[in-house]
This record gives C-alpha cells, sequence and structure tokens, in this order.
C-alpha cells in the first residue's frame, strides 16, 4: 500500500539474518527461556572499565555538547598515537597516521554508509570477498550501489583468486575493492601477498580500497592480521597512489566491549577525509562528545597497559579451543575450518540443503532444560547463489562451559528436528 510514496532504493533495504534472529531471541528471553545468543557478536566481556571512568568524570561536568564534525582532536589524535604504536611495538614498517588522517564517525557502520555515500553514484558497484558482513549489503544500497562478490571456498581456507580472475569482475561501474581482515564471519586472515596482491588491482583500475580492520586485535593463534597500511610495493609513483586509494575502517566496539557506544573512525588521506566528513555533518551533524571522550580513555589506557588486550585475546583462544573440541564430540559430521581471528566460525552441515528452517525451528521450537542457542544462517553472508546454505555463523560470545554446552544443544536439536520434519507428513490431532 502507497508504494509509490517511497524511493527505489528503500526495496534493496532488509532487516539482517543477524538482526532478524537477534529480535526472536530477545522476545523468548522474555518470557524464561535460556538462549545462548551465539548469532550476534555482543561479548559478555566487560567494557574497559577506563571507559566508565571517564564518562562518569565528563557527566559530571554537566556539559554535554555538540563536537566539530570531524571528531574530537583530542580522540583523533590519542586513535592516531594507539595505532602507530600497534606496527611500531613490534617493529613493523607502515605508513604514519596523523590526526589529519583521522575521522571519527557513529560507529564502523557509518564509517561505511558515509564512505560509500561519498565515493558512489546510483548504479555504481563496490567488489566483496565473499562470506562477508551482511550488513554492507545495506549500507551501499543506502548510496545506490550494489556489491559484486569475489568468491571464496571454506575448503581453499576462503584463499583470494588470482588477480586475473579479480580483474574480470571490473566493469567501468566499479568504484571499490572492499576486504575486512579478520573476516566477520570466516575468521581469516589475509596474507601480506593477497592484501598487496588487491592493492595492485586498485592502483592498477583507478579503485579506492576500503580496508575494514575492525577485528585487527582480535587474533586467536600465532597469525597476525596485515594491514593495508603496510602495503609497501618498494616504488614510490605506485606507493603515492596507494595512499591516494586507502581508506581504512574501524571501531572501538569489539576492541574494548563497547559495542552499543558506537565510535568508529575512518582513517585516509586529508582530502578523502574531507569529501567524507561532509557526508557526517549532513547525516549525523556530529559524533557525541561524551562517547568520543570515554573511547579517548580507552585508547589511552591500552596503550600503557597493553595487558588489557593480551588477556582479552586468552578468553577468545579458550572459548574457541572448547568450541573446537565441542564440535569434535558432539558434531562430528560438521565441517568447521578454525578461524585465524575475529571471533566466529562458520559450520557447514553437508547434510542440509538449506538450514535456515532448522535455525528457526533450534531457536523457537525447542529446548534442552528450557536452554536453547541462537545462530546466524549463512546464505545472508554470500551474494553467490547456492552458497552458504547449509551453513551457520556462531559468535564466541560466551564463556567456555556455555559455547560447549551450546553445541551440546545443537546436536540434540538436529535429532529432534529428524522427527519434526517426520511428523509433518503424519495425521495430526
Amino acid at each position: 500500500m502507497f508504494a509509490e510514496r517511497y524511493a527505489d532504493r528503500v526495496q534493496f533495504l532488509n532487516p539482517s539474518s543477524i538482526r532478524k534472529m537477534m529480535a526472536i531471541a530477545k522476545g523468548l528471553i522474555a518470557q524464561g527461556k535460556t538462549v545462548y545468543e551465539l548469532n550476534i557478536g555482543q561479548p559478555d566481556i566487560e567494557c574497559i572499565p577506563e571507559f566508565c571512568e571517564a564518562i562518569d568524570k565528563k557527566a559530571r561536568t554537566g556539559q554535554i555538547n555538540y563536537s566539530p564534525i570531524i571528531g574530537e582532536k583530542y580522540l583523533r589524535e590519542t586513535y592516531a598515537r594507539y595505532l602507530n604504536n600497534f606496527f611500531d611495538k613490534d617493529g613493523k614498517p607502515h605508513l604514519v597516521i596523523d590526526t589529519d588522517n583521522v575521522l571519527i564517525t557513529v560507529g564502523a557502520s557509518h564509517a561505511l554508509t558515509s564512505c560509500f555515500l561519498g565515493i558512489c553514484n546510483p548504479g555504481d558497484e563496490v567488489l566483496v570477498i565473499e562470506p562477508y558482513f551482511s550488513p554492507y549489503s545495506g549500507f551501499l544500497a543506502v548510496a545506490g550501489g550494489k556489491l559484486k562478490a569475489i568468491p571464496t571456498r571454506a575448503e581453499d581456507d576462503f584463499a583470494l583468486p588470482p588477480a586475473e580472475e579479480i580483474e574480470k569482475l571490473i566493469t567501468p561501474k566499479t568504484r571499490a575493492i572492499l576486504f575486512n581482515s579478520p573476516n566477520n564471519p570466516s575468521g581469516k586472515i589475509y596474507s601480506a601477498e593477497e592484501v598487496e596482491r588487491l592493492a595492485k588491482i586498485c592502483i592498477d583500475h583507478k579503485l579506492f580500497i576500503i580496508s575494514d580492520e575492525v577485528y585487527r586485535e582480535m587474533t586467536l593463534g600465532d597469525k597476525e592480521a596485515f594491514s593495508v597500511l603496510q602495503v609497501d610495493f618498494g616504488n614510490e609513483e605506485m606507493n603515492e597512489k596507494l595512499k591516494n586509494a586507502i581508506i581504512m575502517i574501524d571501531s572501538a566496539s569489539k576492541t574494548f566491549s563497547l559495542c552499543g557506544v558506537r565510535i568508529g573512525t575512518l582513517v585516509a588521506r586529508q582530502p578523502i577525509l574531507e569529501k567524507l566528513a561532509l557526508v557526517v555533518a549532513h547525516t549525523t551533524a556530529c559524533v557525541s562528545d561524551i562517547m568520543q571522550y570515554g573511547v579517548a580513555w580507552a585508547y589511552d589506557a591500552i596503550l600503557s597497559r597493553p595487558d588489557y588486550l593480551d588477556n582479552m585475546r586468552k578468553v577468545y583462544h579458550e572459548r574457541l579451543e572448547a568450541t573446537m573440541q565441542a564440535i569434535a564430540e558432539y558434531l562430528p559430521g560438521v565441517v568447521a575450518p578454525k578461524p585465524d581471528g575475529a571471533f566466529y566460525l562458520m559450520l557447514k552441515f553437508p547434510e542440509f540443503e538449506d538450514i535456515t528452517e532448522f535455525s528457526h525451528f533450534m531457536l523457537e521450537k525447542f529446548n534442552l532444560g528450557n536452554e536453547t542457542v541462537a545462530v546466524t544462517p549463512a546464505a545472508s553472508f554470500y551474494l553467490t547463489p547456492g552458497y552458504g546454505r547449509n551453513e551457520i555463523r556462531i559468535a564466541l560470545v560466551v564463556d567456555p562451559e556455555k559455547m560447549r554446552r551450546s553445541s551440546q544443544i545443537i546436536s540434540e536439536a538436529l535429532k529432534a528436528f529428524s522427527q519434526f520434519k517426520v511428523n509433518l507428513v503424519r495425521p495430526m490431532l
């Protein structure tokens, strides 16, 4: 009804599968059911305490004000210091970041949406490596653009295809290549060679390279993330072209368990930031000054005590190990590549053609001792038809024992679902 009242872009905007499962889970929890919410990357780890102290201090001044459209200078300075230190502490060569290279946004989602609004016209395309964070599609649709997939497969450890295969996907409408490392949902960390491959393609075809690095600190083993800021072609002309192509996205959400604070950063050369800051100004006016104050304290804190992040990585590693052991015990037929980073696992169930119905059955019609599990059906993480239909994503967002329990519940739910399907064709009362 009244469809003609709405802009064409609205038809391309749909709630993500992550949020759909979240809404159902919250309703069931309100009814008294215990739901292990593995469908969303909301850590149960307490946020960094310095943030709370800073918020309290700022609130007591009684002054909560507008901030500059580019963000508060003290946060931009602190973030630049943090980012440079991230590389310098281990002696890694990198592009040095200055305050003028940092734009503050309302989370990484806003950073990406502002980026797409700033670089894409309606009908333009952005190449993305799949599987990818499904809300990317909506962020780009707001700008009238569309994603185009660079396919990868779990069986190949989600390795990038050769450069010539990627280049076949480029058209006159292509504006950028977007990648996320460590990757949500696969946990893949792209190698230095793979990141350099993407960067060279972008230079050769005059594209932006958008590097989503919100899980930079979330490594689950010995493999470390390689940033687009570390690429060095050993050629001054190529390096200069790369500097004019880089847009790097970051967020305080996962690093500090501050998902609801909504503070993100966008890193690029100043001429790029000046254009994208105009988008920020005309979509949000400015970012919350009190939240920026708290996040600045959080970045300051980890510069003085890096053990906070070391301990966090240890927590996620323990959860991963417990989960992998539980999958081997309770779900032996499941294909579960061990992730290198972020805090998600992609689980493939070969016996299913489409696992969506089972995911809803387990959440809404099954319990084991009044407990069940919310997961995310993985088809929404792919553009390629048929990909991901028998996969789910789970997040390592509860303690090891609850992760083990979740695997047990999934195992029992699979048995119950088989009987449920049999009963569907039998006479009912």
